[in-house]
């Protein structure tokens, strides 16, 4: 045996009880790295609202509706085709869509986490002892951006596995297995293009090694997956991107600025930029062309990120991803640093030591609450009071509503998935117009939430006009008030402010406070009767 290839002292082959007990506590320490993260979602319990725009299109697609937001209306609204499929499949076997994408993600979580002990491994030439590849999944299990989003019941964790996969994969050489994860990435995510570039560098860098012949068939059903994906979105939808792309992107320099802002944030909460650096710069001045790859697309994805303007949503959803190829990265500086340290006079007891501190350290700013940009409290008022409330809203207007009458709000998730209702996103996720939209100094407010067209809004005279971030109060609003909903957050003035342009609002809506549940008021606009037909809209003047 090479002692070269060697950081840590193994037991001799012949060994067989040492090897067995070495076997079991690696399995052990995985089994409470696993407990470690299952307690760590628990504690989060999160659902975005999101989710459920992901959830009605697969509920249509499952009843035959096709592929849309409301029956009859092409628009892609939603992020991951892939994850909309399966929970599509899911609705077709009489499973609940909710439960099933919410439990579904957080055991695919978990496979993220062994799959990351293996991928240490795979992208070093050294061995690697258990105890350094552990410390992959370790930080990663302690992450609460990663504990969140895993029993979100979005495709964050689908993607996160597909990432992990088509590295481990490309590196141990199995190029059928690669491609297929590969082609799974690519329908999972758009952003997935910056990973598989990189693979597919590396693969011709390495071309001898894998050759030719197996690296044009992956590149070929990467290729024929992209080509199918691109053409069948423009056949079906019309258009080459998805909506959500158009209704998020925009406002360069601003944009930009807005997304060096997100990534200050998340470094400031973990583990600071410095240390983030560490890892990247170790793999590309002494790192393998595995270990480059690997800090290449952590590059790549993180500056994705930034291009588009960081995210509007809560506990760093956009980090998720890098963050597990970066972990690996960290454990690969841990394993250098003992190299270089067990050759040094320091005594191998003071090496141990000041590794697990290290290492312990690392997981407990990852573990630690997010205090920056009010990441944790949004995330905490999201799940305590608005996805009750949005669903609360939902489940009423599924009740007392009409058959054919349709809502306009802002989140959209979950009054439209409870409601049933035709529902206009006023944000343009779901709604080409808007969507396209050229809007004044985009890039500079928040992230996703810029784009509106109110006028436009009323011009198709929604039943039920849920203006405020959908104003739910413990007393009803006075309905003579001038705004009858008041706006104390800004953010939501700005993205609302045109509906007063003119006074088509009051011709067209009155004001109403109903009681949704016991000390629960939904302040919102209804259409007048008489404008409840297809018809002329009222003359306008200035607005107020």
């Amino acid at each position: 045996m090479n002692p070269g290839k060697q950081s840590f002292p193994q037991a001799p082959p012949s060994q067989s009880g040492q090897s067995v007990r070495g076997k079991l506590a690696v399995a052990t320490l995985l089994v409470l790295i696993c407990a470690l993260y299952l307690g760590h979602v628990r504690a989060y319990d999160f659902v975005s609202d999101d989710t459920f725009i992901t959830l009605r299109y697969a509920k249509n697609l499952a009843e035959g509706h096709g592929l849309v937001f409301n029956h009859d209306d092409r628009i892609e609204g939603f992020s991951s085709p892939l994850w909309t499929i399966v929970l599509s499949a899911a609705h077709g076997v009489g499973l609940d869509l909710l439960s099933t994408s919410r439990i579904l993600g957080t055991a695919i979580g978990l496979a993220v986490l062994v799959l990351l002990y293996l991928l240490v491994s795979a992208a070093s030439d050294h061995e690697v002892h258990p105890l350094v590849a552990a410390i992959a999944p370790l930080v990663l299990a302690s992450n609460g951006s990663f504990a969140c989003w895993a029993a979100s019941g979005m495709e964050t964790m689908l993607y996160t596995a597909l990432l992990v996969v088509s590295f481990l994969a490309t590196f141990s050489g199995r190029l059928r297995l690669a491609a297929l994860s590969t082609m799974g990435l690519i329908l999972a995510r758009p952003e997935s293009v910056i990973a598989v570039a990189v693979l597919g560098l590396f693969l011709l860098l390495r071309r001898r090694e894998y050759g030719w012949k197996r690296i044009a068939l992956w590149g070929i059903a990467c290729c024929g997956t992209a080509v199918a994906l691109f053409a069948s979105r423009y056949l079906y939808y019309g258009q080459w991107l998805p909506n959500t792309y158009y209704a998020k992107t925009g406002g360069g320099l601003e944009a930009i600025d807005r997304g060096l802002v997100y990534l200050r944030h998340y470094a400031a909460d973990h583990e600071g930029l410095v240390l983030m650096s560490l890892p990247l710069i170790y793999a590309s001045v002494a790192g393998n062309a595995k270990q480059r790859c690997l800090a290449l697309a952590a590059t790549g994805l993180w500056l994705f990120s930034v291009v588009v303007g960081g995210d509007g949503l809560p506990m760093y959803r956009f980090a998720v991803a890098p963050l597990a190829l970066l972990v690996v990265l960290q454990a690969q500086l841990v394993a250098g640093l003992y190299r270089a340290a067990a050759r040094s006079p320091v005594r191998r007891w003071a090496v141990h030591a000041a590794c697990i501190v290290a290492v312990l350290l690392l997981a407990t700013v990852h573990a630690t609450k997010p205090s920056m940009a009010a990441h944790y409290a949004h995330y905490e008022y999201q799940k305590k009071v608005e996805i009750p409330r949005w669903t609360q809203v939902g489940t009423w207007l599924r009740d007392h509503a009409r058959p054919g009458e349709s809502l306009a709000a802002v989140p959209i998730g979950a009054v439209s998935y409870y409601s049933g209702l035709t529902a206009i996103d006023m944000m343009g996720l779901t709604d080409g117009h808007i969507a396209h939209r050229e809007m004044p100094n985009m890039g500079e407010g928040w992230a996703g939430h810029e784009k509106r067209d109110g006028q436009y809004i009323l011009s198709r005279k929604p039943t039920y006009l849920l203006l405020g971030n959908i104003d739910v109060t413990d007393r009803p609003r006075d309905p003579s008030r001038i705004p009858f909903i008041p706006y104390r957050h800004r953010a939501i003035w700005e993205r609302e402010k045109d509906f007063y342009d003119t006074d088509l609002l009051p011709k067209l809506y009155e004001s109403r406070s109903a009681e949704i549940g016991p000390g629960a008021y939904l302040n919102f606009y209804e259409l007048r009767e008489q404008y409840r037909t297809h018809g002329l809209l009222p003359q306008t003047g200035a607005g107020h």
